[in-house]
């Protein structure tokens, strides 16, 4: 008989949730991996036979009592990531991002779930002046996005008691190989740039730190959530970020990797204003974090995997323009979408190409 805790993911076929499902189910987890698949459904296609492997093609506004029905742990990645794709329609964003993690939240705790992992962002802390930050540290959110994070915190924590342990992971910007692309992440954007144009431009000479994380550290992070005792993450706040390069430095990696040819400009206008450094102490006494994947690391992998063909640059790699594409849907059968999400739990499939989304 399986003893592991069965598991409800949301964001299943995301960046990090695609590489999370299948951490999961080598761990020995039941997984059901939720997403709308409104990036396509390719990431988990491999997995769709899966014995211990539900997949519910779905919208998270749409989740019920009955879809959480034997769930131990809710891992809650659904919602937009990015900054850019969050800013260009704020009231969609907060429906989908802080008003559904709320609400799943509430359903979790109410349908009798014991540990409920909130995904949260380190962007949170915006423009410290390069100063190291805990978890203590006054926030200055500079983006919708990370304003809409810091209140979905704010309603998620204090629900904690009665058996029900609710945490945050506050990520780091992470890098490296998925199932499921993101181009439009600083050291993925910057490693295919520098690969295709031998060139990287940087704004404000480079200089501004955020935090940054591995892939495969960021799962690791969240299995660690998984598995600790709940007594050490019940209503806790981590910083999940390793490592804090400037853009400069990142920069320099990949020069070392490509060769002295890689041509490294800087420009006067400064278009990212986060300049913070983390400190994820607290996440590595409490949890147990092993030592961090290196910057070099993810890079030499992300050059050998679009050397060899294993992942591509595409349109759905970038998040904001692809969301811009959907956005450019009419506002008749935009709510035709929200109504079905709300209301009927198997939504059809989404198209999985943006031109698709265009009304004709």
């Amino acid at each position: 008989m399986n003893r592991r805790p069965s598991i409800l993911v949301t964001g299943a076929a995301g960046y990090i949730g695609s590489a999370l499902v299948r951490a999961l189910l080598d761990r020995g987890h039941p997984v059901v991996a939720v997403d709308s698949m409104l990036f396509g459904d390719r990431s988990l296609a491999e997995l769709t036979h899966h014995p211990a492997l539900q997949i519910r093609r779905m919208d998270t506004r749409g989740l019920q009592r009955e879809h959480l029905t034997g769930i131990q742990v809710v891992i809650d990645l659904a919602g937009l990531s990015s900054d850019l794709a969050s800013e260009l329609d704020p009231v969609w964003t907060d429906a989908v991002n802080h008003r559904a993690q709320v609400r799943l939240a509430r359903l979790s705790r109410s349908s009798g779930v014991s540990r409920h992992i909130l995904i949260s962002s380190s962007d949170v802390y915006g423009d410290q002046g390069g100063d190291e930050v805990h978890e203590r540290t006054p926030v200055r959110p500079l983006t919708h996005h990370a304003t809409s994070c810091l209140s979905t915190e704010a309603a998620v924590l204090p629900l904690a008691g009665d058996g029900f342990a609710p945490v945050v992971l506050r990520l780091g910007q992470v890098f490296g190989r998925s199932a499921r692309m993101r181009f439009d992440l600083q050291v993925n954007a910057m490693t295919l740039s520098a690969l295709r144009l031998r060139r990287i431009t940087l704004d404000q000479g480079g200089a501004r730190r955020r935090g940054h994380l591995h892939l495969r550290d960021a799962v690791a992070a969240i299995l660690a959530a998984v598995d600790a005792p709940l007594n050490n993450i019940s209503r806790q706040i981590f910083n999940i970020s390793h490592l804090s390069p400037s853009a400069i430095e990142i920069a320099e990696t990949l020069r070392q990797a490509l060769g002295s040819h890689l041509c490294i400009t800087a420009q006067g206008a400064s278009v990212d204003r986060h300049d913070h450094r983390p400190d994820a102490r607290k996440a590595c006494k409490l949890l147990g974090l092993a030592a961090p994947l290196a910057l070099r690391t993810g890079i030499d992998e992300l050059l050998d995997a679009l050397d060899h063909g294993l992942i591509h640059d595409s349109p759905e790699a970038h998040t904001m323009l692809w969301v811009r594409e959907v956005l450019t849907l009419g506002r008749e059968a935009r709510a035709a979408l929200d109504r079905t999400a709300e209301f009927h739990p198997a939504c059809p499939p989404q198209p999985a190409r943006a031109s698709d989304l265009r009304l004709q």
